[in-house]
């Protein structure tokens, strides 16, 4: 928090994904455990109890929340299958629905207008939203971020570019430019990026590249090896 202070909210062997809703006041956590797997909302400022959005024996069965688009539509992705889905985090039990297969790291542009992915061979493409119109591969890279709903950054290797598109047709316009690099951008499970507040992007940056400080010499080396060896067998 702002003022430096923490306070644990959730526990589980595994929660991640958490997303806040459009309005700011709630939270909504993927959570796994020894008995399953569930989706849960609720106000880490507030004493109410939290909801369950859905559950289920099967790990399988839920798939991992990777957007909140508006109060009614999350996109998941059960990554298993590649498949893209949604669900209506205020129904209960929430049921996902599936959007499309063959992709993985989907977000929908500002405006809700068009979506963009990423293939399993790592091209980035874009079509309207809800899918259903041309779909237009516009580079070669992962994790596409919507900047504005006209403009996403994506990512190749350490290297981040950013290309306009058309905010209707999806079509491009202009060539992507770099945005940034970082040769110590550290690749994570899941999503390895994501928006900040101020329009920038979040990443995990690994440790300084370390250089020795010195170069140490030893003069007749191979020879003193050998007399060395030749010392030990007599």
């Amino acid at each position: 928090l702002r003022d430096g202070q923490s306070f644990v909210w959730l526990r589980a062997t595994l929660n991640r994904h958490p997303l806040r809703s459009p309005d700011g006041t709630k939270l909504l956590v993927y959570l796994r455990d020894s008995s399953g797997t569930a989706i849960v909302s609720g106000n880490p400022r507030s004493n109410t109890r939290i909801d369950t959005v859905l559950v289920s024996a099967s790990n399988d069965s839920i798939p991992d929340i990777d957007e909140y688009v508006d109060d009614h539509t999350v996109l998941g992705l059960h990554l298993a299958t590649a498949t893209v889905t949604t669900l209506d985090p205020t129904v209960r039990p929430a049921r996902p629905v599936e959007l499309f297969r063959g992709s993985r790291f989907a977000t929908v542009a500002p405006g809700g207008k068009l979506i963009v992915y990423q293939d399993p061979d790592g091209r980035v493409k874009v079509t309207s939203y809800p899918p259903g119109g041309d779909v237009i591969q516009v580079a070669t890279g992962v994790e596409p971020l919507w900047l504005s709903s006209s403009e996403f950054v994506y990512r190749s290797g350490v290297t981040w570019y950013s290309i306009r598109v058309d905010p209707v047709t999806g079509e491009p316009r202009g060539a992507p430019v770099v945005f940034a690099r970082d040769p110590r951008f550290n690749d994570t499970s899941g999503w390895s990026n994501r928006l900040s507040h101020d329009g920038g992007i979040i990443y995990v940056r690994g440790p300084d590249e370390s250089t020795a400080r010195y170069l140490r010499v030893m003069p007749n080396w191979v020879s003193r090896m050998k007399a060395a060896v030749d010392s030990a067998g007599s």
